[in-house]
């Protein structure tokens, strides 16, 4: 009978559908990193958002560090798959990164919101990953429709606002996935 009861479990164990990260517990992370460390993100997408388009974003080895720890601790309070763990990791400094480009994009005379639309313009299936660069390219092109902001300095920093936009929302849902 002991034998029965053990198998029944392990059957339920096996069969029991996996539960999706609770997608309220995200911004965990950002409420467990330290202000120095949120000041020093501030200061690295701050700069990198003011760099041409041919420089590739760098990050202060403190907010890649700072970050994970920040997420295990968070994982282990909320009991995180590592895909969640992951997700949570690149969503958070994709969000604490969102704000800061939309004031440069802002300063361009670009509207946010018609930028958000813009993006949740396109299908499901784009928002829910990486964008390609293929894709990033229409999306720029079919965000600037004045021809007087029609400029490869406009187009490298919406490039770097869609990036951000993108991943906050696709490590979103990625996290609610895992």
């Amino acid at each position: 009978m002991r034998l029965f009861e053990i198998a029944a479990l392990a059957a339920l164990a096996v069969a029991a559908p996996a539960h999706a990260a609770d997608l309220a517990t995200i911004d965990c992370v950002i409420g467990k990193l330290k202000p120095a460390l949120q000041a020093q993100i501030s200061k690295d997408v701050t700069r990198n958002m003011g760099e041409g388009a041919a420089v590739r974003p760098t990050y202060d080895p403190a907010v890649g560090s700072g970050i994970s720890v920040a997420a295990k601790e968070c994982a282990n309070a909320n009991k995180w798959s590592e895909a969640a763990l992951d997700a949570a990791r690149v969503y958070t400094l994709a969000k604490l990164g969102l704000p800061i480009a939309e004031t440069f994009v802002s300063a361009q005379g670009f509207e946010i919101g018609e930028l958000e639309s813009q993006f949740d313009g396109l299908p499901e299936d784009l928002r829910n990953r990486p964008l390609t660069t293929a894709d990033m390219q229409k999306l720029v092109i079919a965000s600037v429709t004045d021809e007087a902001k029609q400029t490869r300095a406009n187009a490298a920093l919406l490039n770097k606002y869609f990036l951000f936009l993108s991943t906050v929302r696709y490590a979103a849902w990625q996290f609610s996935e895992a």
